[in-house]
Formats: C-alpha cells, sequence, structure tokens
C-alpha cells in the first residue's frame, strides 16, 4: 500500500507540475499579448500626434496665404485710375 500511496502521489505532485506550468506558459501568453498591444496603442498616439502637428501646421499655414492675399492689395502700388469720357462718341 505504500507505494500505492507514493505513485499517487507522485502522480499528483506531476499533474500539480503540469497545472502550474500550463499556467504559467498562458500568463506568458497573456502578457506578451497585452504588451503588443501596449506598443500598438503607444504607436498610434505617436502617429496621431504628428498627424495632428502636420495638419495644425498646414491650417497655419493656409491662414497666412489667406491673409497675405487679403492684405496684399494694400501694399501693391496702385494704377492711376482710367479717364471714362463724359459722352460717348458714336462710331463712324
Amino acid at each position: 500500500m505504500s507505494s500505492e500511496t507514493l505513485k499517487e502521489s507522485e502522480r499528483a505532485q506531476i499533474e500539480a507540475h503540469a497545472q502550474r506550468t500550463a499556467e504559467r506558459t498562458a500568463l506568458r501568453k497573456v502578457r506578451k499579448a497585452l504588451d503588443r498591444i501596449e506598443q500598438d496603442e503607444a504607436t498610434e498616439r505617436r502617429t496621431l500626434r504628428k498627424v495632428l502637428i502636420v495638419c495644425a501646421m498646414l491650417a497655419v499655414l493656409c491662414a497666412w496665404l489667406v491673409w497675405g492675399l487679403l492684405s496684399g492689395d494694400k501694399t501693391m502700388p496702385k494704377q492711376p485710375p482710367m479717364k471714362i469720357p463724359d459722352k460717348v462718341q458714336p462710331r463712324q
């Protein structure tokens, strides 16, 4: 009976060890997946930040160009006004 108890004891230890090994493997896989997800999210945040910066720079550039076009007429030299005759002369 002691050899049978020993075998059961060994079997229980082996099963417990196998269970712990399976749990550790599963935890490693989950941790690896979470790390990958976190890394993807960080990359996505960096990309979004860069896109927003580029959009802001383009908006400032467009505003500067529009402002330059609207206020540019004041700095350009004006031509003398056209002379309009009082009467229109008939064609011959």
